[in-house]
């Protein structure tokens, strides 16, 4: 399966006027010490004049959120879970109540992470961008992320697929001579060029940062899996999206950025963040562990599969071998990546009770194995 571009590019009306129905419901998940960061989120999308309502999930905060945290208007709604369920637990919690809110003038759900703000009049231009679309329940825009993941790159060149057939961890074989330039050089990632007109392409695994749906879509299809608990739920639930017929599209149109870098952003090391002696292993097994579920869907070729899945293998056992110096040092940074593929080939899903997320307790992982 591949990622297939749009055509034509429909012209867009800016500074639409909120319609019956075209109002927008937020949904943001916070967790730990991150009181800066959600207070800026919530208070960047209730400048919004489309925001209806937003609905934020305490996931587990040391320092329980409050509606006093915010401002008053458009209000919040706050959901507390009693411990760090994962980003899955989270944002499972957050769009049930999407789902069964009542408000007529609701029509769309956006949803984001404590650390997204849109760049000024990111969602207007997003709805004006559904209206050309064709405004039906079908079609769902996820706002370019522009420091983050793949997708600067999917936009910048329509040929790139965010998950190649038959590749482990997203290492192939084919692609080893570009990747090892890419580190090496320590080459910029690919932005779209002529910043003066917008990009737009078709995409199968959607992040949650940014996804802007119709409420009609999110209640066609079960919220994400609680049981991929942290990682590559939110491509599940972008896939199960498109399995019921709910086309997303990517799009520069509307821009959001991150507060925050992620945990396996690369770096100038040569060195695999699977193998950083600095990379938590709950984070290492769940990340491997979900990613490989993920692209069992795509295999074609179970023979290349398997070829580049013990090739990588190989090139992180030597990695861990030269990071730690030491063999058992290596064993135990590997134990996680090991274990992530045993389960994942065996579809085992849910909580691995010696890989506890900061802030879960046991009574929340209740039914590990």
């Amino acid at each position: 399966m591949t990622n297939a571009s749009l055509e034509s590019k429909p012209q867009i009306v800016l500074n639409r006027t909120t319609e019956t129905g075209r109002a927008v419901a937020c949904v943001i998940v916070t967790y730990g010490r991150r009181e800066q960061l959600v207070r800026r989120t919530v208070a960047a999308v209730q400048a919004s004049p489309a925001i209806k309502r937003v609905i934020v999930v305490d996931n587990g905060c040391n320092r329980p959120v409050t509606a006093d945290d915010f401002a008053p208007e458009p209000p919040v709604d706050i959901i507390r879970l009693a411990a760090n369920l994962g980003s899955a637990g989270g944002f499972h919690a957050g769009i049930t109540a999407a789902q069964r809110l009542e408000d007529e003038d609701v029509g769309f759900v956006l949803i984001l992470d404590d650390d997204n703000v849109g760049e000024d009049g990111f969602l207007e231009r997003l709805l004006a961008l559904h209206t050309a679309l064709g405004a039906t329940d079908d079609i769902g825009l996820c706002a370019l992320r522009r420091h983050r993941g793949i997708y600067p790159t999917l936009l910048a060149d329509q040929n790139a697929v965010a998950i190649r057939p038959n590749s482990f961890l997203n290492f192939h074989l084919a692609s080893l001579p570009s990747k090892l330039w890419r580190r090496f050089a320590r080459s910029g990632r690919r932005h779209p060029d002529n910043y003066g007109e917008f990009h737009l392409r078709r995409i199968e695994t959607a992040p949650y940062g940014g996804l802007l749906l119709p409420i009609a879509a999110v209640r066609k299809v079960s919220p994400p899996n609680k049981e991929f608990v942290l990682y590559s739920d939110d491509h599940d639930y972008s896939l199960r999206l498109m399995d019921a017929g709910i086309v997303i599209y990517l799009t520069d149109v509307g821009c959001i950025n991150d507060a925050e870098e992620s945990w396996d952003k690369p770096s100038t090391s040569a060195r695999s963040a699977l193998v950083s002696p600095d990379a938590p292993a709950w984070r290492l097994y769940y990340a491997c562990r979900n990613r490989i579920l993920i692209e069992k869907r795509y295999t074609t070729s179970p023979i290349t599969y398997r070829i580049n899945r013990m090739s990588y293998v190989g090139i992180l056992a030597i990695e861990a071998i030269l990071a730690h110096r030491d063999l058992n040092g290596a064993k135990k940074a590997l134990r996680p990546l090991l274990e992530a593929i045993a389960d994942g080939d065996a579809q085992r899903l849910g909580w691995r009770t010696e890989y506890q997320l900061p802030g879960a307790s046991t009574s929340s992982t209740a039914g590990t194995h």
